[in-house]
């Protein structure tokens, strides 16, 4: 595996930061400081907070596509929708990166704030689920209770008894299904 660019270093610094303290908090300074780097040395790869913002963002994007590729198991065009609605739904509340619930909460939270931003998280979601409007009721209510799932953990409220949620999450895999 070869060593992680200098860019990218920072970019993975700054996603740490921003799943801890918000977008908002994102400074030059402050990232400098979590990577290890200069403030030039942030300054050199991002020109302005916007593009370090839309680096951040779309490496959180890219971190939750890996993941829901990861899920899915085949090669995106060999997958069927519902295998690649059961896989985002899978990546929503089996996240397979070090990114925590909590963090992607605190960032999507923000990127849903800004316009600038939200294309990049709707790019994601139609890729993997398409136009909601056209699933079927139990596919819609199985995508809610998965982004439920997702929200009570990044909130920790999600105390589920002992195989409980896996019970839950294959359900919610079954109502995509139709079965």
């Amino acid at each position: 595996m070869s060593r992680p660019s200098a860019k990218q270093e920072v970019v993975k610094a700054a996603l740490r930061l921003a799943a801890d303290t918000g977008l908002a908090a994102l400074t030059f300074e402050a990232v400098a400081e979590t990577a290890g780097k200069t403030k030039g040395g942030v300054i050199y790869h991002f020109r302005s907070k916007d593009d370090l913002v839309r680096a951040v963002v779309q490496q959180l994007i890219d971190e939750w596509d890996a993941d829901a590729s990861r899920h899915l198991g085949v090669p995106f065009d060999d997958a069927t929708r519902e295998d690649r609605i059961i896989a985002f739904l899978l990546s929503c509340v089996d996240p397979g990166y070090e990114i925590t619930a909590a963090g992607d909460l605190s960032v999507l939270v923000d990127v849903m704030r800004d316009d600038r931003y939200v294309g990049i998280w709707t790019s994601l979601r139609e890729k993997w689920i398409g136009d909601v409007s056209t699933l079927t009721i139990t596919q819609q209510i199985a995508l809610a209770a998965a982004d439920g799932i997702w929200v009570d953990e990044a909130m920790q409220q999600a105390p589920y008894p002992d195989g409980r949620r896996e019970t839950i999450v294959a359900e919610l895999s079954r109502m995509v299904r139709g079965n």
